[in-house]
């Protein structure tokens, strides 16, 4: 089970990451759609650039070794069961949209990482869900707290759900049993 979003990000702020509990779930996403499925040290390094060797221990280590473990395993589920870690729908809709933005900021940093800086050298649909994660990463813009605003939202948030999804399936098709059968 994912651990709580504000429990992992009131760990991280306490350990000095260097990102927001979003970004670092989208930054770990990244990693592992690119197949760098045994990178959990390379992840913990790019969260706390500052740590060297001495990664933090404690509260911080033990939900961020809850998030890979938990992340790896619904990104290989052939049932799509995949779910991005963000703050839950009680918050308020301004600061969901904010993390939302950082977490496809922190994807496209992961994939980066990973060595995926060229998305023209993607299929089309991955390099066209990239672009709208840019797009979505450093929109910043202004949402009403309303029915509309919040039915926007969701779909949104279902499409990069989805988008991920693709966007791993293309660049390691061959994870996890076969969807033909």
């Amino acid at each position: 089970m994912m651990p709580d979003y504000q429990a992992l990000q009131d760990a991280l702020r306490g350990a000095g990451a260097a990102a927001d509990a979003a970004e670092v779930h989208g930054t770990l996403c990244g990693m592992l759609s690119a197949n760098l499925g045994s990178g959990e040290m390379r992840w913990l390094q790019e969260i706390f650039p500052e740590a060297g060797e001495t990664l933090p221990a404690g509260e911080a280590r033990r939900l961020l070794d809850e998030v890979f473990a938990e992340t790896r395993t619904q990104l290989a589920d052939a049932l799509l069961g995949f779910q991005m870690l963000l703050p839950d729908e009680d918050d308020a809709l301004t600061a969901r949209v904010d993390a939302l933005g950082h977490w496809c900021q922190g994807f496209l940093y992961g994939l980066a990482v990973a060595g995926v800086t060229d998305p023209s050298r993607l299929p089309a649909d991955s390099a066209e869900i990239l672009k709208d994660f840019s797009d979505i990463a450093g929109a910043g813009f202004e949402v009403e707290d309303d029915e509309a605003s919040e039915t926007a939202y969701v779909e949104i948030l279902e499409y990069v759900r989805v988008g991920v999804l693709l966007v791993s399936e293309e660049l390691q098709p061959l994870k996890g049993p076969s969807r033909l059968h």
